[in-house]
């Protein structure tokens, strides 16, 4: 399983594409902190699903692996896994095969 900083990265560099396709300056310069969906993030529910999906696409090319973000474990999550930065990035790694 690959380390948490270079998910984390991962996270980071798609959220930056994301922000600059569609325009987002609240996710210009991600951080681990950064807010995503929900109350305090920007994305709205379409902006949500791209960002699954290029993260889905991100991992299987750079580790030949499908996961999927948008699992019944996600949605029925107490604390959503697409709050943040930090919370994505620990949602692939709960997904990522052992």
């Amino acid at each position: 399983m690959p380390p948490k900083t270079e998910i984390e990265h991962l996270v980071i560099e798609t959220v930056h594409r994301l922000a600059e396709d569609f325009e987002l300056a609240a996710l210009q310069v991600p951080t681990s902190e950064t807010a995503l969906y929900g109350r305090e993030g920007p994305l709205d529910s379409m902006g949500l699903v791209n960002l699954i999906s290029d993260l889905e696409d991100a991992v299987a090319e750079k580790y030949n692996t499908h996961i999927s973000l948008a699992d019944e474990k996600a949605m029925s999550a107490e604390r959503s896994p697409y709050r943040s930065v930090e919370s994505m990035t620990d949602a692939i790694l709960e997904r990522m095969p052992g």
